[in-house]
């Protein structure tokens, strides 16, 4: 097998220079709300929705060492019970997300030897480690992972960062205390993506397949001899070879392959390997491809739908003169958004359970795609199982979660009002028996745009420019300026994914350099108005960035 190796583009050093962080001041509260919830807890006259479209009133549920014991009108409730008052609030089941990534570091990869082969290269560095396992790369205490428990999130599906085909193995992890047991599964699924890594082999989408195809016939042979030479010790021993190992599972039909889905093109291709070599798979991120639906069903493929939508394009009409073209590109730019937002419902009548993915979807987005869904087709009981019940089947841990009934987790989200309800809000959420309080409103936070001047080091020597970021409507957004490493002057991206506290601030934000794509997390602590942090250029290392306040921002002229 010949495996190919981890682009390391000439350019990489000049993204250091790009790499700048930045750190907002804006007062905000820190609500975790944490509380343990004592040997024995009960929610008391709640409306109680065990599984979607199922409406109980009246009813008690107690619960004690994270699990459910019972519910129903004429509970016996121990006299140890402490008491959550649920008159006019509503209880749901924990929100479950698959093929998150938040909280999750990438692993070193070797470096490249002197006498590198591009075309024969190491695994690990042509990103084909599926015996990675992504436990090892979690961060239990990343602030992303709490703000996904504030909408309702109690368990996640961890996906492993890297580049290449085969990143490595998911697990299932519940959002409880922290410092606590929090893993449920690990080696939950191999992670597939039709992606290379770069400057080796395989570095088409044909040579991933390729890829595929040898090392699932590769991994046969190997575990066919293995069982020979635990039969016959007289046969040779094989070498130790871990990436077909980590295989034997799928081969087995034990372990699922979770594929990654960029478009229509990677759902027929997914189909085509499983043909080939009949495995089971779910697909993840699908936002397109409605007429293959059918098939999907035959088949019965597990489905993951993305609920990051994209942008409506009627609100991105340019000023000044129009292309001869421009009306009929944007008509089919709102069919296919028309058909984004549809997608969901038509899986949903046509009988797929499919689950959902908050993959790239910034946090104030989460409420507002899912409406979007519905008024395009998707019933409200059907976005409840997508989020609860159908998960966990795909998830195998339906025996746990995913409903509320006596003897599951208890996971569970407390509302003012019915889950789709415009006003309804959420008052507590319930992880692993873990009580989260959300019941004050934080305090309101300015939507004033502020300037930070930062300077990084990297390792070509310092790098200066400028970020802005303001809160409008509860989401976070910003720009950071750089220098443009082609020698065009500055240049200025978006920021995604932002968390702000009154000690410190944590965002990401992507750089392209030619034909590559950087990921870049940058994090680090407020003092007054001085930040002081680190950037991480995902795959390549950590460097120190410093920001100050400007007094009086200039006004923007990008």
């Amino acid at each position: 097998m010949n495996f190919k190796d981890l682009l390391n583009p000439s350019t990489v050093s000049w993204l250091f220079l790009l790499i700048l962080v930045s750190q907002p001041l804006f007062s905000q509260s820190d609500r975790n709300g944490e509380r343990r919830l004592g040997s024995s807890y009960v929610i008391t006259n709640t409306t109680l929705i065990p599984s979607p479209g199922e409406i109980l009133q009246s009813q008690h549920v107690l619960f004690e060492d994270g699990i459910i014991r019972a519910f129903g009108k004429d509970l016996l409730i121990p006299a140890d019970a402490q008491e959550i008052k649920g008159d006019s609030l509503f209880v749901y089941g924990g929100f479950i997300d698959m093929a998150n990534k938040t909280g999750v570091v990438e692993p070193t990869i070797p470096e490249k030897p002197d006498n590198f082969d591009p075309s024969n290269p190491m695994p690990e560095i042509a990103g084909i480690h599926p015996h990675f396992n992504v436990t090892d790369y979690y961060q239990q205490t990343n602030p992303h992972d709490k703000e996904w428990r504030k909408l309702g999130f109690t368990l996640a599906q961890k996906l492993p960062l890297g580049k290449g085909m085969l990143p490595g193995t998911s697990a299932l992890l519940i959002y409880g205390q922290e410092g606590k047991n929090n893993l449920i599964t690990e080696n939950q699924s191999i992670y597939f993506k039709f992606s290379t890594a770069g400057g080796v082999y395989p570095n088409t989408n044909l040579g991933v397949m390729a890829t595929w195809r040898d090392l699932i016939q590769n991994a046969r042979l190997y575990q066919q001899h293995q069982e020979m030479y635990a039969a016959d010790r007289n046969i040779r021993r094989l070498e130790k070879n871990p990436v077909l190992e980590a295989l034997i599972p799928v081969i087995k039909g034990q372990t699922p392959v979770l594929l990654e889905i960029s478009g229509e093109l990677d759902i027929q291709r997914a189909l085509k390997m499983q043909d080939e070599n009949y495995f089971r798979i779910i697909l993840t991120g699908i936002n397109e491809g409605d007429h293959l639906i059918p098939l999907l069903k035959e088949k019965q493929i597990g489905a993951v739908l993305t609920l990051n939508l994209p942008e409506d394009p009627s609100t991105e009409v340019p000023d000044g003169e129009k292309s001869k073209d421009f009306e009929s590109r944007i008509q089919r730019a709102k069919e296919a958004y028309q058909k984004s937002l549809a997608l969901a419902g038509k899986y949903e009548a046509a009988g797929i359970p499919f689950a959902l993915t908050t993959k790239h979807l910034p946090r104030g987005d989460f409420f507002k795609n899912l409406q979007l869904m519905i008024e395009n087709g998707l019933s409200k009981e059907g976005a409840l199982a997508a989020l609860t019940v159908n998960p966990a089947k795909l998830l195998g841990i339906s025996d746990r979660t995913g409903t509320i009934s006596e003897g599951k987790m208890a996971n569970l989200l407390i509302m003012t009002d019915t889950l789709f309800s415009e006003n309804a809000n959420i008052h507590m959420v319930v992880s692993d028996g873990y009580l989260f309080d959300y019941s004050e409103k934080p305090e309101k936070l300015s939507e004033e745009e502020t300037t930070w001047d930062y300077e990084a080091e990297t390792e070509d020597g310092k790098s200066s420019g400028t970020w802005k970021i303001k809160q409008k409507e509860g989401k976070w957004t910003g720009t950071i300026t750089f220098e443009d490493p082609q020698g065009q002057g500055m240049k200025t991206t978006a920021i995604e994914n932002v968390i702000i506290t009154t000690e410190n601030m944590q965002f990401s934000f992507t750089v392209s350099v030619k034909n590559n794509t950087m990921e870049v997390e940058v994090s680090g602590n407020l003092s007054g108005e001085k930040f002081s942090g680190d950037m991480k250029i995902v795959g390549y290392g950590n460097f120190p960035v410093k920001a100050v306040k400007r007094d009086k921002p200039e006004k923007s002229n990008e």
